[in-house]
């Protein structure tokens, strides 16, 4: 898909998918939910941890990011997300947060944040707009997302 970058947001891209893939951007979402509650820095250990995930998988993950600009990274100490990786995160949030606000509150079902993460992703921005705008009939507390990581 061509990329018109007189529409980009601020991560240079028309929307967050059109930057990352799925994987890559649960890896974004991760660092900036689990470095919020600190200096910001997650380290290889903590991701893998985190994402069940091999340390040699979350190394070659946080170079791929690091090498399109969307966190640096450092070894042995970590990465941190700069502002072109924290608005990806930040939209992927988002998305996740419509659709798991929406099947709370129209099915009583508490989806879990990775199954809200994956279907958040794949919804074409239509369909995102739309849960936006049926969950913010009420009081949305999608802005506020919580850290902690995606379960």
């Amino acid at each position: 898909m061509a990329i018109d970058h007189a529409q980009a947001d601020l991560c240079g891209c028309v929307r967050p998918t059109a930057c990352v893939d799925r994987n890559g951007g649960l890896y974004l979402v991760t660092i900036r939910r689990v470095g919020t509650d600190r200096d910001g820095r997650i380290r290889t250990g903590e991701m893998s941890d985190r994402l069940d995930v091999a340390p040699s998988s979350v190394t070659e993950m946080f170079e791929r990011l690091a090498a399109a600009g969307f966190l640096q990274y450092e070894k042995r100490t970590g990465v941190i997300l700069p502002d072109r990786g924290r608005e990806i995160a930040l939209e992927l949030e988002a998305r996740q947060c419509a659709v798991r606000t929406f099947f709370e509150r129209h099915t009583g079902f508490d989806m879990p944040l990775e199954m809200g993460y994956n279907i958040g992703y794949i919804l074409p921005d239509e369909a995102i707009h739309r849960l936006c705008e049926l969950v913010d009939e009420i009081p949305n507390t999608c802005a506020a997302t919580p850290p902690g990581g995606v379960e």
